[in-house]
């Protein structure tokens, strides 16, 4: 489906079509639509290198939020962390407790698992940017993604490596003016971490590049956060 002509029509409006199908019937476009709730999780993973592709097996329990469990019926429920490679398994092996949902799922329109539905919502709030550049499963990705960049040998410089994180992140290569501003946030953040050193070694956590110093991997981080973040980076356009 994905490979054919019609699902790759853009989601551009353009008046010489919609002259001819101003209904959209002959589907010269489609719409756009943000991913799934837990796909979001898995983009993010995937982009910065942390996913893991094992098939099969028990639920696993990402990282969430502090006291979520504890909203669970009596308290009883408590959300053991999953460590090595379950702590990155794709977001359909994800434990749903019902009663205490992972609010990342929630907050992206994961359905109510209590009842059946006959079509899905899906939104677009302030919540959800909040989320991914405030959560510790984001802000994860956003710090191995950094890593991810900077450890790229085919990247000689800002230019090469930023292309290459648009290109990860949306499919495409940044127009100069997005280069633009992504240069002149890099420098920003160059010159706040060289007179913050310990920001940046929080920032990077255990995140860290090889000959790389933390204060440059902590301005890649920003910078990275930022194009995950992109609406662009979520919705299929």
């Amino acid at each position: 489906i994905v490979n054919s002509d019609t699902y790759q029509q853009s989601s551009t409006r353009r008046a010489e079509s919609d002259k001819i199908d101003p209904a959209n019937q002959l589907f010269h476009r489609q719409n756009r639509f943000r991913t799934e709730g837990e796909i979001i999780r898995d983009l993010f993973l995937s982009i910065s290198g942390l996913l893991k592709h094992k098939v099969g097996g028990p639920s696993v329990f990402p990282p969430i939020p502090k006291g979520v469990a504890e909203q669970s019926f009596a308290g009883s429920f408590k959300w053991s962390t999953s460590k090595g490679d379950d702590r990155y398994r794709r977001g359909m092996y994800t434990f749903f407790k019902r009663t205490a949902p992972d609010p990342n799922l929630i907050t992206f329109d994961c359905p109510n698992a209590n009842v059946t539905i006959a079509e899905r919502n899906n939104s677009n709030t302030p919540i959800m940017a909040l989320a991914t550049l405030g959560n510790e499963v984001f802000h994860e990705s956003a710090q191995a993604f950094a890593k991810r960049i900077l450890s790229d040998k085919s990247c000689n410089n800002d230019h090469q490596r930023i292309e290459s994180a648009f290109f990860l992140c949306v499919a495409r290569k940044p127009s100069l003016q997005e280069s633009g501003n992504v240069i002149k946030l890099l420098q920003k953040s160059r010159s706040y971490y060289e007179k913050n050193p310990e920001e940046s070694t929080k920032i990077v956590g255990a995140h860290s590049c090889d000959m790389i110093n933390d204060n440059e991997t902590a301005s890649w981080i920003t910078v990275t956060r930022i194009l995950l973040n992109l609406d662009e980076t979520i919705s299929r356009e």
